[in-house]
């Protein structure tokens, strides 16, 4: 598996496929999986209100920061979006179904300067 971070590199011929992958996701009904569910119940968060925030969202390809790729056919596998969510940004971690793999907050001015470069791809 490729691993990306726009942090760190990503291929422009990726650009266009992420836009069109995330406008087909934006056709698509929201799934939920049992790590997410799991996930979210540990979470000190109002769910409905994330939830019905979630349902009316339009995904852009510019909230992604990181993404996933098979390394043979360089198929997308999960892409992680980062939307905001007034002092919070929503992490949601999506497969190719607009299933929710994982979500969880992140505090809007969080940079993640802990960034781990060593583990994506480079040019």
């Amino acid at each position: 598996m490729l691993r990306y971070h726009k942090k760190v590199y990503i291929d422009p011929k990726d650009l266009e496929r992420l836009k069109t992958f995330t406008e087909r996701l934006n056709t698509l009904k929201w799934g939920y999986s049992e790590h997410c569910l799991e996930n979210v119940k540990s979470r000190a968060i109002d769910l409905e209100g994330l939830l019905r925030f979630i349902k009316g969202i339009e995904l852009t390809a510019e909230q992604i920061f990181e993404f996933y790729l098979t390394e043979q056919s360089r198929n997308i596998i999960k892409v992680c979006y980062r939307v905001n969510y007034g002092l919070y940004d929503i992490i949601l971690v999506l497969n190719f179904e607009k299933s929710i793999i994982t979500i969880y907050l992140n505090n809007v001015e969080d940079n993640h300067e802990t960034l781990k470069r060593e583990l994506y791809q480079n040019a």
